[in-house]
């Protein structure tokens, strides 16, 4: 019988700030906060909610994970873990689905063989850390391989790889490569239907991408991006619950590893990847490989940059491991330990087992500059960094920032003055900013920020109500001892600060941006909730104007009613960010068509749809009916797709609670088929 494997390589880049420990607004992923959360709505949480819909109503939805074969490195995992665990959660459900991968998608191939190993080893830990096991196999970033990376694979037990049919020299889909270290198996993807799923249209009608699957002899592999489904082609997902339902030949290559054998041997084509005919080129040079630029656009910054980033690289590890071996017997034994206390472990358990004697304060806190710089330098080589069209695009920078942080906690100037030696020669195909060094100055050092930043914000945020008085934000932690003065912990380094501050000078325009933001909301709707009080006298009297409006047709009538509409709109803002009874919202609403004025709007939508779904969490049956009835007559009452309640989430709720709900007028509600 024919086997079908679709593997999904999810990853996502780490765009923490590490000067703060988060991720900060980017404004091309709007109406997100930030890419990640952005492609986590279009594409993870459509993936362990796949609906598949038929005859207008949705008979099933399915959790892809489990169907599937996929991997997600630290840089993904981190981010899902602090930000949404209930998805995590549903990942987890699938962990004897997913293979390995590298700790955070730099290119193998040019890597020195400690920061392969260093990529291999903690990729492997974390994997072990969010999936309760060691990995068979393995995602090499970008399908780079070369010997020394397959010999580094096999001293630490992976079984298998993936690879493209143009890497390997002999015709199959499952291959063994042999080499004096021992072997390695290979699962070759189907390059014609992987491409097609990719970057065609084949996704777009999975009926008969099912068939061509069918029509295939033997295993068939299709290996692509995870985020194909639902974030590169929109509704990919339900491509994916539709092939899984419709076909019980579907498996996972942990399944066909502990089922077969290859039959046949192979030679490998060393240095090449998946995403550059050049072989491994894109990353180091400019090849003609490139995403997202326009006509004309160069990429003659690709080498200089590398060669910049290698030096600082070169000039870091030679510091830290040389100033390691005075606190640990086996410095690069301990670094390999660091992954540890990366994915959260004690490091007071850390420095027991590794170091040399106990550490006083300032020495911890010296090793862990080391260690963390180090961190750094790693997440700096990202491929993510070479493998679009322009130095001044968000990836390269971010690199450029993890480089910045680890010179930073080393205070090495040296470095950072070869770097921008080396950025001085890459040239941009954006005349604002002429070369790597415009990029530096105009992109990368404002997004630097210092202790003393961190303490005014800390402070803002805490005079704003926002935060505690002790507190955190990000990979700080605070305590505002009085009214001005404020104690730092960086979580990090374990560094301590205390500063006293005096904000007369100071601006919110020099908050980083995600803090500005719940800022500049709280200040808005105090002023909204303190506006509303002062209005709330005069209500009666601006509903009767309003009501009379036409008949007598008086000059100012629009302008109240313009002045009511928008009372009414704050009234609700409030009742909905309090989270009051639906009575009351149900009352304003009621109020607004009897007035004609017309208050729905899709913020109210978004707003209405976040009460909704919190309310549904906790609502009883007949709540349940009560929340669900008023979401159907809402909706039916709009005419615009932008001013509906969202009732997708709520869908997925109730799907998980199916077995429990004794009323089908529950799924009715929701065009959902009820529990069997």
């Amino acid at each position: 019988m024919s086997a079908f494997v679709i593997h999904g390589h999810f990853y996502q880049p780490y765009r923490v700030n590490p000067y703060i420990g988060e991720i900060m607004l980017e404004d091309t992923a709007y109406p997100y906060d930030n890419w990640n959360e952005r492609i986590y709505r279009e594409c993870y949480l459509p993936n362990a909610y796949a609906h598949y819909r038929s005859e207008g109503e949705v008979k099933e939805i399915v959790n892809n994970y489990s169907k599937m074969s996929f991997n997600m490195g630290w840089t993904l995992l981190d981010w899902i873990e602090k930000h949404h665990p209930e998805i995590l959660k549903k990942i987890k459900e699938a962990s004897g689905n997913a293979i390995g991968t590298s700790f955070n998608h730099t290119i193998l191939p040019l890597d020195p063989e400690e920061d392969k190993e260093i990529q291999i080893f903690w990729g492997i830990r974390a994997f072990e850390k969010f999936f309760g096991r060691k990995p068979n196999g393995f995602w090499l970033p970008e399908l780079a391989v070369d010997k020394e990376t397959l010999k580094m694979l096999m001293k630490y037990g992976i079984k298998y790889i993936i690879l493209a049919p143009h890497q390997v020299k002999t015709k199959g889909s499952f291959l063994r490569y042999y080499a004096q270290e021992g072997h390695m198996d290979i699962f070759v993807y189907d390059g014609e239907l992987s491409q097609g799923v990719a970057f065609g249209e084949l996704l777009s009608d999975a009926k008969h991408l099912l068939e061509l699957l069918k029509s295939r002899k033997d295993q068939t592999l299709i290996a692509v991006d995870g985020e194909t489904f639902g974030h590169h082609k929109k509704f990919g997902e339900m491509g994916l619950s539709y092939m899984f339902i419709h076909s019980s030949n579907f498996t996972t290559l942990e399944s066909l590893y502990r089922e077969k054998t290859p039959k046949l041997s192979t030679d490998i084509n060393f240095n090449t990847s998946w995403s550059c005919p050049h072989g491994i080129e894109r990353w180091r040079n400019h090849c003609g490989c490139s995403s997202g630029g326009m006509a004309g656009w160069h990429q003659m910054w690709r080498k200089p940059l590398r060669e910049g980033l290698e030096a600082v690289r070169s000039r870091i590890k030679q510091i830290v491991y040389n100033q390691l071996e005075e606190y640990f017997s086996d410095a690069h034994k301990a670094i390999l330990g660091f992954i540890d206390v990366i994915l959260g472990g004690s490091k007071d358990e850390y420095f027991t087992r590794y170091a040399k004697k106990k550490l006083n304060k300032e020495e911890r806190i010296k090793v862990l500059k080391l260690l963390n710089a180090l961190k750094y330098i790693q997440l700096s080589f990202s491929s993510d960094g070479w493998f679009f069209a322009e130095i001044s695009g968000t990836e390269t920078v971010n690199n450029l920032l993890f480089a910045k942080k680890a010179i930073d906690l080393l205070e090495d100037t040296i470095s950072e003055k070869m770097l921008l030696r080396h950025l001085e020669y890459a040239p941009s195909n954006i005349q604002a900013y002429g070369n790597g060094l415009g990029v530096w100055k105009n992109l990368v050092l404002p997004k630097v920020y210092f202790p003393q930043d961190i303490s005014k914000c800390a402070l803002v945020m805490y005079l704003s109500e926002l935060k505690n008085s002790t507190d955190s934000l990000g990979k700080w932690n605070f305590q505002v001892i009085k009214e001005n003065t404020v104690r730092l912990l960086d979580t990090e380094t374990e560094e301590e600060f205390l500063f006293e501050e005096h904000l007369r000078d100071f601006s919110a325009a020099s908050l980083p941006s995600l803090y500005a933001k719940e800022v500049f909301e709280k200040w808005a709707m105090d002023y909204i909730e303190e506006e509303r009080e002062f209005m709330k006298d005069y209500e009666f009297l601006l509903e009767d104007m309003v009501l009379h409006s036409k008949s007598l047709k008086f000059h100012t009538a629009q302008y109240i009613r313009e002045r009511l509409t928008l009372f009414l709109k704050s009234k609700l803002l409030v009742l909905l960010k309090e989270y009051s009874p639906l009575e009351e919202i149900k009352d304003v609403l009621t109020k607004a068509e009897k007035l004609s004025l017309d208050v729905k709007d899709e913020h109210l939508a978004k707003e209405l749809s976040l009460y909704i779904k919190r309310s549904v969490l906790k609502a009883s049956e007949e709540e349940l009916l009560d929340l669900l009835e008023f979401t159907k007559n809402y909706n039916l009452s709009v005419s615009r797709y932008e001013l509906y309640i969202d009732v997708w989430e709520l869908q997925n709720i109730i799907w998980e609670r199916r077995q429990d709900i004794k009323n089908k007028r529950v799924f009715e509600l929701l065009n959902l088929a009820p529990s069997l």
